[in-house]
């Protein structure tokens, strides 16, 4: 759980900051909870088959 809180807030200081990109801040943070294993390649990759997100 601090993990993911970790994550989330570094996320959000890095999305006001505006010193990245969005896209780019949002895939880190996926690599992160995928690298740390709070998420699964297939639970990380699923939103991508979402036509939304496309």
């Amino acid at each position: 759980m601090l993990i993911v809180f970790g994550v989330l807030a570094l996320t959000m200081i890095l999305f006001a900051s505006d010193r990245l990109r969005l896209d780019v801040v949002a895939l880190l943070a996926l690599l992160a909870l995928l690298l740390t294993g709070i998420l699964t390649p297939a639970e990380a990759l699923a939103g991508f088959s979402d036509p939304i997100v496309w």
